[in-house]
């Protein structure tokens, strides 16, 4: 296991930084991880050279006995913290925090990265009690494998309950707000992760329909706080000046879009899905109209609390210069608080509320964001690995009602609610979805879900474009 990890790490001629696997990775990860790469070539550069199994035994040996040492999540300087990791102290965590971020040697293929990172989590396990990094590597080899074998896997769900588990005998789930909370790098990355791995639970929870493994109930605490990692770095005067620039909601209104405010959003957004979600999987509690649309306010509200540089323009891909990460971000929260809608609008029906015409808006809406991952799949070429799951996500749901919209008209002519919806807006928008479907084969992950998906929708449209007109032929 030691021996297999060791072998795969990057050596000197290996350009690390710039090949990194698709996630949105903390700028004190990115500086941690350099300075990794920076000590193993420095004290172990002529082993990773040659690759001798004598010689990566005793590295290993070194790396296991810093492994043991316990790593104390309680530091309030960042140095104090991180060092317990980096330098001297190279760790398994420290390796697998590599495989988190890099995306092999040439021609590695994903599952690779991730048996690489799951060695490193055995290895920690062995060597040394839990701690907020080895939760980081459980949470990473989660989304690595939804990269693998898909959202819905046994292996993306066993990990993720691991991920949750561990989470939960750190005691993370429950945290208390101190009015008097001074941020710290340590305590920062605890409340980052916490938030992450509650988000992923409901992500996947959306996507497959099976309970979630960490219910809203048992789940309380603040959420990360919108502040610069080298503020968090320099100190605890740098952390008090980013704290006085947050506004009444907790962000930093100039602008600037952090991963710190996207964690945040997003965080939001899940804990509110987390209440839908009990209404709708569980069995012995009662939905009432009332606590679902006070739920469909919440989430207005909370969307429109957001800094404008979280809120998606749909003018802004017209701009050749944009930054495509940022615009993926705002997609992605949009995105993901129309699903809450989408999902509040359904428990409606069900309550016996018929209102199909905001369920119509919303899915019209969801399937046209996802659809920009396809008309420009140029320019979000560094979320490629995303694409099957946001089409699963959001456009396949969303497609589904734009299909019964076909089957079932409400409308004539263009929609009271939105000006950019008709009958002949919901075919086009099918009919590229079919594309963006068809563009998912095997052994891409999701693949036979998008391959159902397509040839419902493509049912559907064959059904309304075929059908005879009347009169024809007479």
């Amino acid at each position: 296991m030691c021996l297999f990890v060791l072998r795969h790490l990057p050596g000197a001629r290996d350009d690390v930084m710039p090949n990194k696997l698709h996630c949105r990775v903390d700028d004190w990860m990115f500086i941690t991880i350099e300075d990794i790469l920076n000590t193993l070539q420095q004290d172990w550069g002529e082993v990773l050279e040659t690759r001798d199994d004598a010689q990566l035994e005793e590295m290993a040996l070194c790396i296991s006995n810093n492994t043991s040492r316990p790593i104390r999540d309680e530091h309030s300087s960042a140095k104090a913290w991180t060092d317990q990791f980096t330098g001297n102290n190279i760790r398994w965590e420290s390796i697998g925090l590599i495989w988190t971020y890099w995306n092999g040697a040439p021609g590695m293929e994903a599952a690779a990265v991730n048996k690489c990172l799951g060695y490193c989590v055995e290895l920690v396990r062995h060597f040394t009690t839990a701690n907020d990094i080895l939760l980081y590597l459980c949470y990473r080899r989660t989304t690595i494998e939804s990269l693998v074998t898909g959202d819905a896997g046994l292996a993306c769900w066993s990990y993720a309950a691991e991920t949750v588990a561990l989470l939960t005998f750190l005691g993370h789930h429950v945290n208390i707000d101190d009015p008097n909370y001074i941020p710290s790098l340590c305590s920062e990355h605890k409340r980052r992760i916490t938030d992450r791995v509650y988000a992923l639970d409901k992500v996947l929870v959306s996507f497959t329909g099976r309970p979630p493994l960490l219910s809203h109930q048992y789940f309380s605490g603040p959420l990360a706080m919108d502040i610069d990692d080298k503020d968090l770095m320099e100190g605890e005067a740098a952390i008090k000046r980013a704290m006085s620039r947050l506004d009444s909601n907790g962000y930093r209104p100039d602008g600037e879009l952090l991963g710190a405010a996207h964690i945040k959003a997003r965080m939001q957004i899940a804990l509110i899905k987390g209440e839908l979600l009990e209404m709708a999987l569980v069995s012995n509690v009662k939905a009432t109209f009332e606590r679902v649309a006070e739920l469909k306010a919440r989430s207005e509200t909370t969307y429109a609390r957001f800094p404008p540089h979280l809120i998606y323009r749909a003018d802004e891909m017209d701009d050749p210069n944009c930054d495509v990460g940022e615009v993926y971000v705002r997609i992605l929260v949009r995105l993901e608080h129309l699903q809450n809608l989408f999902f509040a609008e359904r428990l409606s029906l069900r309550l016996g509320h018929i209102d199909e015409n905001r369920l119509l808006v919303i899915s019209f809406e969801m399937v046209s964001l996802t659809l920009l991952f396809w008309t420009h799949q140029d320019r979000f070429s560094g979320v490629r690995r995303d694409f099957e799951w946001l089409l699963m996500a959001f456009a396949a749901p969303g497609g589904g009602i734009l299909c019964l919209e076909l089957l079932r008209p409400t409308f004539r002519g263009t929609h009271p609610d939105c000006p950019k919806l008709s009958r002949s807006a919901i075919i086009q928008k099918l009919s590229l979805l079919i594309g963006f479907l068809d563009w998912v084969r095997p052994p891409a992950p999701n693949a036979d879900l998008c391959a159902d998906c397509k040839a419902v929708i493509q049912g559907v449209l064959d059904h309304n474009l075929n059908a005879p007109i009347a009169g024809v032929g007479l």
